[in-house]
């Protein structure tokens, strides 16, 4: 068997654990969303979400683009003991970053006021910062698990974490009903948890012989321009809150949220892809016949968004209404918009690693910038005039053109055939007829649905064969 045959089964064995171990916690965290949105108004979850959103427009500025720079360096060769000087560098860089949050607490009240116009949400803010250090401790423990490959001991320390979650979530939404600081303070204390279970796991500490500062320079030195692209990226994921929130006020912000956690959904497969594909793209990217695998998990994984995001699309505003109180039947506005935007940025991750490869990392600060300003200009020109819809639309187009120019700029460098065109055919024929059968009958919209996922499949049958006979070929192989 070839090395890179050998790379992709550990790819899909450590895939397959990290969907397994986070299936049944998304699909408890989903089923429970009736208990929130029956307890927290969408205020509430606006102001929380609101939250949220700024500790998410920090964390990547406080880790300085380091927590890529990891995956780049870990894999050369030009040295010995290369991966434990990575993980005790990063590890010390992190323990001194973690530290920067706890500066912003006495901010907290003119945070607040900025946010909302009142310091009476302080509290919220201080926990959150608490909860953002927390992270960027933990980080360097989660990013060693996941580059040794170790997915049984990352995929517990995912269930755990979920687990505490979902049951603190009940405990504070619920039973305490301590309003907008619930989903807040559950993060700090589950973020303690995955500190302490992670280092553990990993079960390293650093010697003071693997720590250097000339190593750290260099990966600084390749971050820097991924800093501007955490702006970037979050101005194009997170910041239509706060235009949602200029505009239309925090009950619209919770709004957009809850449509926002249903596309979460499509994380249980895509999450766990990302973090197995890390360390098979770049322990593979100098195999022959690697492409040829990055070609498939490319297609495989579009094909599978594309119609996920076509059924969610249809049937969104049933779900929605089953799923939420009646206070947040709006929620289903943007829905069909945020699906095909999330599944862009997953395609848009796997194509990016042609520049990561080749380290032009300038080309994804170049695309996400595009992605976002177009974000952020549409979201202020559509929220007064469409609302929530804009809000989704603003962010599909963004993402679109995010993943459209990781694309080309990548191909420049690293040339690899992603059947583009066929995938993006598709995505085009799936988006229009989930517009035009939006309000059909559900019968009608049933048999719609079935007949796209014959064609998709028949589309594709090519890449499906060549899979097939790959795991036939692997099964015959164990016996």
């Amino acid at each position: 068997m070839s090395s890179s045959s050998k790379k992709l089964s550990g790819f899909i064995r450590g895939s397959f654990i990290l969907v397994l171990s986070n299936v049944c916690l998304k699909a408890i965290n989903f089923f429970l969303l009736p208990l929130y949105t029956a307890n927290l108004t969408p205020a509430m979850l606006g102001i929380s979400d609101s939250i949220t959103s700024f500790t998410g427009f920090l964390f990547p500025l406080l880790t300085f683009g380091l927590d890529s720079a990891y995956s780049a360096f870990y894999f050369q060769k030009e040295e010995r003991d290369r991966p434990k000087r990575v993980f005790g560098t990063l590890l010390l860089a992190f323990c001194v970053l973690g530290v920067l949050p706890f500066f912003l607490v006495p901010a907290a009240d003119p945070i607040s006021q900025l946010l909302f116009g009142t310091a009476e949400y302080a509290p919220i803010v201080m926990i959150a910062c608490a909860s953002l250090s927390l992270n960027l401790w933990y980080l360097p423990f989660s990013l060693e698990l996941r580059l040794r490959n170790s997915m049984g001991l990352f995929g517990a320390s995912s269930v755990l974490g979920s687990l505490l979650m979902i049951l603190l979530n009940i405990l504070f939404v619920a039973t305490m009903k301590l309003g907008p600081i619930s989903l807040v303070l559950s993060t700090v204390i589950v973020n303690a948890f995955q500190l302490i279970f992670l280092s553990i796991a990993v079960h390293q500490l650093p010697c003071r012989e693997f720590i250097d500062f000339k190593l750290l320079k260099s990966m600084i030195i390749f971050a820097l321009p991924l800093i501007p692209m955490a702006v970037m990226n979050w101005v194009l994921s997170l910041s239509d809150r706060y235009v949602l929130l200029a505009f239309l006020g925090d009950t619209s912000v919770g709004l957009y949220g809850i449509s926002a956690r249903m596309t979460n959904v499509i994380n249980i497969v895509v999450s766990a892809v990302q973090m197995s594909y890390t360390t098979f793209a770049f322990g593979s990217k100098d195999d022959e016949g690697s492409k040829k695998y990055y070609r498939y998990i490319f297609t495989f994984e579009a094909v599978a968004l594309m119609l996920f995001c076509f059924v969610g699309s249809l049937f969104g505003r049933e779900i929605i209404e089953i799923m939420a109180s009646s206070s947040y039947e709006q929620a289903y506005e943007p829905l069909r918009d945020l699906l095909f935007a999330q599944m862009f940025y997953a395609m848009t991750t796997i194509v990016s690693y042609g520049a990561l490869f080749c380290k032009k990392s300038n080309y994804l600060l170049v695309s996400v910038t595009v992605g976002a300003v177009t974000n952020l200009v549409l979201n202020i020109i559509l929220i007064p005039i469409l609302g929530l819809t804009g809000a989704g639309f603003s962010t599909l187009v963004g993402y679109g053109l995010n993943f459209a120019l990781t694309y080309m700029l990548s191909e420049r460098v690293y040339p690899c055939d992603y059947n583009i065109g066929r995938v993006l055919g598709c995505i085009v024929l799936l988006y229009g007829l989930s517009l035009v059968f939006a309000d059909a009958a559900i019968l009608a919209r049933n048999i719609v649905a079935l007949v796209c996922f014959v064609v998709v499949f028949l589309i594709f049958r090519k890449e499906f064969r060549a899979f097939s006979r790959y795991l036939g070929s692997r099964l015959k192989g164990r016996r």
